[in-house]
């Protein structure tokens, strides 16, 4: 009898830790509404990244992985569209409710990190949805981050959800209020990498004069040789682009070029396109009135890898030293930046005009140059002899 009672007990312990997982791997059992039986991929990362495709029933899922560290762990539909993301390590069973048709419809139950990351989705979902709003969601992360900083989901909310082109030195303050037992090496160190360059000195130092060979012309079949060079104006716009551009960029650019000398201000576009041929067919209508320049290798190139260019659209600021004034995404801000400098510099045609002379970098009035104004048609008096 004593026999068959231990026997009982071992195979309830069997069934318990069939159940919630073991040393070896980590279970997420899925819900996910309206799946059927469509495939789902499980992406993860141990000693490498890790790709598994699963087969649901009627939207149920059992995902089984392995790490023995704490991992990030994204799932996706098999047409790429992510499904919810978490974290979990050897040992540990999640619970995921999901309808993928309701903003913020999710629940993660079986550890507090990803419940955690899971309620601020479904608290702030009206505002995470509107992706273009990069300034509302990074104020939402950082609200979450300072409020939080001994949490670990703040640093996988960070990592997920803020938008960092643009906002590097704020994402960098953000990672350094975090304690150190909330980032750890395996959540953080991509993202605090991808951050760390940005703000690097090489990435954020003064821009040297650049020269590009744009390949053989059409016309004259020579090689086409254009250079940036910052000391020749006041104030020099580095617009780095791949596709072609945006009409709001195009228009932005033509109305600086229509409105200031080039000698106040020098407007360089580099192009990342995939080989020249692609770039002149794509320039051929531009029409531009700015120097415009292909660099093969991209972000890469030579030129301008110092400068960390992490994404397309992108714009660099400088003034007549190299000076970076602005460096993101927006070229509004790109804009607004160059027309503070030079707000008193517009071209006019009134009688009085604005030297020619490069101003230097301060913009202090003690330094600003007085118009000099045109001789008046009068007639000249004999000077009196004593």
């Amino acid at each position: 009898m004593t026999r068959h009672i231990y026997l009982l007990v071992i195979m309830l312990l069997g069934v318990v830790m069939t159940g919630c997982g073991n040393d070896d791997e980590f279970v997420i059992n899925c819900r996910i509404k309206d799946l059927g039986d469509k495939g789902v991929e499980m992406v993860y990362f141990n000693r490498g990244l890790q790709r598994v495709s699963f087969h649901p029933d009627d939207g149920k899922v059992t995902l089984r992985g392995s790490s023995p560290d704490l991992t990030p762990v994204e799932v996706f539909t098999l047409d790429n569209r992510l499904l919810f993301t978490c974290v979990a390590k050897n040992g540990d069973e999640l619970e995921v409710k999901l309808d993928p048709s309701k903003v913020g419809a999710i629940t993660i139950e079986g550890n507090d990190i990803s419940e955690q990351y899971a309620k601020f989705i479904s608290t702030n979902a009206e505002t995470l949805v509107n992706t273009r709003d990069a300034a509302g969601i990074n104020a939402l992360i950082t609200k979450e981050v300072t409020a939080h900083p001994d949490r670990i989901s703040s640093a996988l909310i960070l990592m997920t959800m803020f938008h960092a082109p643009g906002y590097e030195m704020l994402a960098d303050s953000l990672i350094h209020i975090l304690v150190p037992e909330a980032r750890p090496s395996a959540l953080m160190k991509s993202f605090a990498a991808l951050v760390g360059e940005q703000v690097s000195t090489s990435a954020r130092g003064n821009v040297r004069g650049m020269t590009f060979h744009t390949g053989r012309d059409t016309v004259n079949g020579h090689d086409t040789i254009v250079r940036f060079m910052p000391t020749f104006h006041s104030y020099g716009l580095l617009v780095f682009v791949s596709d072609r551009k945006s009409d709001t960029i195009t228009n932005r650019l033509n109305e600086l070029i229509k409105d200031y000398h080039r000698r106040r201000l020098e407007i360089m576009e580099l192009s990342f396109q995939s080989d020249s041929a692609t770039w002149r067919r794509s320039i051929r209508i531009d029409s531009a009135k700015w120097t415009q320049a292909w660099v093969p290798g991209g972000n890469a190139a030579s030129q301008i890898r110092n400068l960390a260019v992490p994404t397309t659209p992108f714009f660099i600021v400088t003034d007549s030293l190299g000076k970076q004034l602005y460096r993101g995404r927006s070229i509004a801000s790109a804009v607004d930046t160059l027309r503070y400098r030079l707000k008193e510099h517009l071209i006019s045609d009134s009688v009085t005009t604005a030297s020619d002379s490069i101003l230097p970098p301060d913009n202090s009035d003690s330094h600003k140059l007085e118009p000099v104004k045109r001789p008046q048609n009068q007639k000249l008096k004999p000077a009196k002899v004593q």
